[in-house]
């Protein structure tokens, strides 16, 4: 059987969409997998700073704690609560980042203001929610790092060749750094 010319540019047309298509399907879900992963580690974050938001007014339902405490720091830990709840409601990551970041701050101040007082650390439920809240935090650092592992993966694929033309036709966008100060 002798191959004519057209027949064997069909077949190699048709070679030629299947590696684009698969290439394409590939790349996809590449795309898909690295951001479901980027969402999934800042969920991590989210979850361990809703457990110190939660864990505060444990510290500050004891009697007279809150007398020991500035008044300024309360209320911005209070009114860092309310931000929090309406943050995840609306904000975007980058909000969430800079609201972890400050929240971050006040309730190192908070630890700072009851690590110095001896009423304070005489409390046991006081004393093991600020054990709590300093495990938190180191939970937190953690956190950070495999989030920004799993986005310099994600943004990686979105700027590189191919992917960047698909993730630019798909709409996935650069994920943002988890940074201090942001």
């Amino acid at each position: 059987m002798v191959w004519s010319k057209k027949l064997i540019l069909g077949i190699a047309a048709v070679a030629v969409i299947a590696a684009i298509l698969l290439t394409t399907m590939v790349s996809y879900n590449s795309l898909v997998s690295k951001d479901q992963d980027v969402k999934n580690k800042w969920s991590d974050i989210e979850v361990q700073v809703q457990r110190q938001v939660d864990l505060i007014p444990q510290v500050l339902a004891q009697q007279n704690v809150s007398m020991q405490f500035e008044q300024s720091l309360l209320a911005n830990i209070t009114a860092l609560r309310t931000q929090w709840l309406n943050t995840l409601a609306n904000g975007s990551v980058g909000d969430q980042v800079n609201f972890t970041n400050e929240f971050s701050v006040q309730v190192g101040s908070f630890l700072s203001v009851a690590e110095e007082n001896p009423y304070i650390q005489s409390i046991d439920v006081v004393r093991d929610v600020i054990v709590e809240l300093e495990g938190t935090q180191n939970r937190i650092a953690a956190a950070r790092i495999f989030y920004n592992d799993a986005v310099n993966d994600y943004n990686t694929a979105v700027r590189s060749f191919p992917n960047n033309l698909l993730a630019s036709s798909f709409g996935f966008e650069e994920a943002p750094y988890f940074q201090r100060g942001q």
